[in-house]
């Protein structure tokens, strides 16, 4: 032991410490070691929806605050309104309304017309135009489902035929994808505001406009109020 400096036992003393060290942090300091970040489950979250593909046929891409809420105990589809909301704003041209009656009676009778057969206007397809009819009873249980109302002078649309009392129309081809955010849900105790930013691709980089509709609960359940857009 004399044979070795106080200097070289400093030295020995040092090595052992750090080996104990790695050993003890199970990392072996002569192997190479995998970056962390290489194996890491933490993923750094960009806004996006990576495996968000487009699918074959007319669908709505929707991501956000699309959760259901309750207003007054009554389950309120978030997806579902901010789908109307671009029906009625970017399809038929609706985009400012205080109460639904404020609607010009052709297009809330086209509205309802449409939905008498199609849930979502959107998935309408392109190939083909289909003649459809309906009876003032169909548009008018459907405009009640859709606005709480059928305070609308049906019989004065020109979609209406005097003779046959009934109304005639050739579904237009709506038939288009629609790519949403929701971006904000505001619920009080008895409505939801339902604000959504549409785009024109499913990256959602360029946007189309953005729409708030107000929905109520009415006989227990959800119907529109009204929709701010631009």
């Amino acid at each position: 032991m004399k044979h070795f400096s106080l200097k070289t036992l400093s030295l020995i003393f040092v090595f052992v410490l750090a080996a104990s060290v790695f050993s003890a942090c199970g990392v072996d300091p002569n192997v190479k070691q995998e970056d962390d970040r290489a194996t890491s489950d933490y993923v750094v979250d960009t806004g996006e929806d990576t495996q968000e593909t487009e699918r074959e046929g007319y669908h709505s891409y929707g991501n956000g605050k699309t959760d259901p809420v309750k207003i007054g105990g009554v389950d309120v589809s978030v997806k579902d309104f901010a789908v109307r909301s671009y029906e009625l704003a970017f399809m038929m041209a609706q985009k400012n309304f205080d109460k639904p009656t404020d609607i010009p009676v052709d297009a809330a009778v086209q509205y309802a017309f449409s939905h008498v057969y199609i849930k979502d206007l959107n998935t309408i397809t392109n190939k083909a135009m289909q003649y459809r009819d309906a009876t003032e009873k169909q548009i008018r249980d459907t405009l009640k489902a859709y606005f709480g109302t059928d305070d609308f002078d049906v019989t004065s649309s020109v979609l209406y035929n005097p003779e046959k009392k009934i109304f005639e129309m050739w579904i237009p081809q709506y038939g288009t994808n629609i790519y949403y955010t929701v971006d904000a849900v505001n619920v009080s105790s008895d409505k939801a505001e339902i604000t959504s930013t549409f785009f024109n691709e499913l990256k959602r980089s360029t946007m189309l406009g953005r729409a708030t509709v107000t929905v109520a609960v009415q006989d227990g359940k959800p119907v529109i109020r009204s929709l701010k857009a631009e």
